[in-house]
């Protein structure tokens, strides 16, 4: 296999302008900037009266925005470099299709990633800093560690969960005043855990293509029912960290609705891979409630703050 700057796509040259947004996977980069918009709002809420309305408005929007050109990128960057695995798992998407040049992939890296760095300013020089250093990370990610399995499956779950670290970091450099609290915490474990268990099932159902870059997930190295298992665990944690924001008092009653379903959906999210541990469907529809309960838990904490 060429590195990934000199392989050329069997279709270069004609490239679908909706491409770009599809290797963006847009959706996932929204899901992923709500946990900013939380970590703010929790500290906020913890915080009372420290910071004008239209202020933490502006902060949601910058912090958003910042999040999603960041999460764009790295992904941009994840595809070029598992572009030969994705021939086998995912040939639909920009670059295996040939939708894409690996040279128009990198332009797009660079553009996501000075915007994100410019949005970042705008909320302060701390996160500015924390923003690059993710971004090599990221990039870090794509190009070596993902082969490492769970380590790779480890810095996918804390990028995504950092969002509420830096959410909270934030607020804390508008109003100089850098505080994490317990409900920030239990929310990161709780993003951090349930996003482990989707990428250890991902591993499961990419065995074959990941087979190609030695990528070593616990599916791969130890078995399908190793990881069905594992998966569950960190569901269960991740469920027990989010009913403790309510059981400490730290989200209202009134929000009972997103207590059961976020709990439920991530609780079916470990029980059903193990029904079928090597099975596509289980191991697709474990993956996806995985998702859902994650979306569910970040609409939560958007709207525990208000009550």
């Amino acid at each position: 296999m060429g590195s990934p700057d000199t392989q050329i796509s069997p279709q270069e040259g004609k490239t679908d302008p909706k491409a770009f947004l599809s290797i963006m996977r847009p959706q996932n980069c929204i899901i992923g900037g709500l946990t900013v918009i939380a970590g703010i709002a929790i500290a906020a809420k913890v915080d009372v009266g420290l910071a004008d309305a239209s202020a933490l408005i502006m902060q949601f929007i910058y912090a958003f925005i910042t999040y999603f050109f960041v999460a764009a990128g790295s992904n941009v960057v994840n595809d070029i470099f598992d572009i030969e695995i994705d021939k086998i798992n995912r040939p639909h998407r920009a670059l295996p299709s040939g939708r894409l040049s690996i040279k128009q992939a990198w332009i797009f890296v660079g553009i996501l990633s000075i915007l994100g760095v410019i949005f970042a300013f705008l909320n302060g020089l701390i996160g500015t800093v924390v923003v690059i250093v993710f971004l090599v990370i990221g990039y870090a990610y794509a190009a070596k560690v993902k082969q490492l399995g769970i380590a790779g499956n480890f810095m996918v779950a804390f990028s995504f969960a950092f969002g509420i670290i830096y959410g909270t970091l934030v607020y804390g450099e508008s109003v100089e005043n850098i505080v994490f609290p317990i409900p920030t915490w239990l929310f990161f474990i709780t993003a951090f855990m349930i996003l482990q268990a989707r990428e250890t099932i991902k591993g499961a159902e990419d065995v074959e293509g990941d087979a190609l870059r030695d990528v070593r997930t616990i599916a791969r190295v130890y078995g399908y029912k190793a990881a069905a298992g594992v998966a569950a665990l960190f569901n269960f944690i991740g469920v027990t960290c989010y009913l403790l924001i309510w059981y400490l008092g730290f989200a209202s009653l009134v929000l009972w609705p997103f207590l059961i379903l976020g709990a439920g959906v991530v609780a079916g999210a470990g029980i059903v891979p193990l029904t079928g541990p090597n099975k596509e469907k289980q191991l697709l529809i474990g993956s996806t409630l995985d998702k859902v309960g994650a979306l569910v838990g970040l609409l939560a904490f958007v709207f525990i703050p208000f009550f």
